[in-house]
């Protein structure tokens, strides 16, 4: 559907942007992605870094409400001004009530317009809205994993399996070569999908069913979708690079995501238990590599190098029988890069610059969230949150980044 009536978002998901500022904004109980016009705006005469505690707080005050009430669902930086945008939802008794923020690069938080109705002076001037088919019905739920672990008590999982399937019909967006390719679930029997929307939206759009062999589980599985994705060159042929939950790592040919299609992916490595949340795509040098957060365990960067090299895993080449839990030996498997030194717990990432990330990170110290650049390169982590040997007197350092 292409329109520019009077629907407004129900809900506040994933985000992603154009490279000329069409902000993306995936609202899952709708089952809807929604484009908005953004005004293009100045580029910063410089991309100095930036740290701004208590964000939550913050957003909170900018929108009438208490952070308490407030679920960090998504974030993209802005294309020219590279300010970041935030989706939240807002807890109101038992709903989730949409909200997305901008963030001065001097940590000014504004509201976002997310209704349909704009006047010439206010950003974005036009909004149009694709409505996805084939979704999840409102009432299909997940299954209660209760009596599977000895922790938590049963309750909890029964009320983890009372989630709508609905609300992983979008799980990631990202805006590439003139689409909108979305990441998440449907109502088919492979409910893993792989939609792909031409933008400017005409009511087109293409839907394929994923199939992945995962390692550690030791199954092909064609539920659970990608968590997180990005897309590169790989023997010359336009690839996605994808994530997903537990945590296997996989590429397909971007020319096999065809409509109708079901298409099995080539799996490369298993990073081990866990949740991806965001992949970011940056260069060091002359190398290009993911920076890949985890909700469950540090971030990892992976360069692309061992990517292209990497042989896809089969039951065939899988390394042992029976579960691979982190704690095997031959866990992480393939080409899955290496731990990084990250303080916290990154909730969401983006490229702020060559130089920098930008992490809405979570402080086990001070439970503190945090919006704030972090160096690409040589360590993306918060050194006055870690003591050494060079925090003490009399000791020289031998290492001096300067900003």
């Amino acid at each position: 559907m292409n329109t520019t009536d009077h629907i407004t978002p129900q809900s506040a998901g994933a985000l992603t942007f154009s490279p000329d500022g069409v902000l993306f904004l995936g609202d899952n109980k709708l089952g809807a992605v929604f484009a908005y016009e953004t005004e293009r705006g100045q580029a910063p005469a410089s991309l100095d870094p930036f740290l701004f505690e208590s964000i939550d707080e913050k957003i909170a005050a900018a929108l009438g409400v208490t952070a308490k009430s407030l679920v960090m669902n998504g974030m993209a930086v802005h294309p020219v001004t590279r300010e970041p945008y935030l989706s939240v939802g807002v807890r109101n008794g038992d709903r989730l009530e949409p909200a997305v923020v901008s963030v001065s690069l001097a940590g000014e938080v504004r509201p976002f317009d997310l209704s349909p109705s704009k006047s010439p002076s206010k950003s974005p001037s036009n909004v149009t809205v694709h409505q996805l088919s084939d979704v999840p019905d409102e009432d299909k739920t997940f299954k209660s994993r209760a009596g599977t672990f000895p922790m938590p008590p049963a309750a909890y999982f029964d009320e983890k399996a009372r989630t709508p399937l609905r609300s992983m019909t979008i799980v990631d967006l990202k805006f590439h070569a003139g689409e909108v390719f979305v990441a998440g679930v449907s109502n088919q029997e492979f409910s893993s999908t792989l939609r792909r929307i031409p933008y400017p939206f005409t009511g087109g759009a293409s839907e394929t069913q994923l199939e992945i062999y995962h390692l550690a589980h030791g199954q092909y599985e064609t539920r659970a979708p990608i968590r997180t994705m990005q897309f590169a060159t790989i023997d010359g042929e336009d690839t996605l690079i994808a994530a997903y939950a537990c945590s296997p790592l996989v590429t397909i040919p971007v020319s096999e995501l065809k409509h109708g299609a079901k298409a099995r992916a080539k799996t490369i490595g298993d990073m081990g238990n866990g949740q991806p949340i965001s992949m970011v795509a940056y260069r060091e040098g002359d190398e290009e590599k993911l920076f890949i957060t985890n909700l469950s365990r540090g971030p990892v960067v992976v360069p692309l190098s061992g990517i292209r090299s990497a042989e896809g895993f089969t039951p065939e080449n899988r390394p042992a029988q029976g579960p691979m839990l982190d704690q095997s030996p031959f866990m992480p498997a393939g080409p899955v890069g290496k731990q990084v030194l990250f303080v916290g717990s990154s909730l969401r990432a983006d490229l702020f610059s060559d130089r920098f990330f930008v992490s809405l990170t979570r402080y086990a110290d001070t439970g503190d969230l945090t919006l704030e650049t972090l160096m690409v390169s040589p360590l993306p982590a918060r050194l006055d949150k870690i003591w050494v040997e060079m925090d003490f007197p009399g000791v020289e350092s031998t290492h001096k980044v300067t900003a």
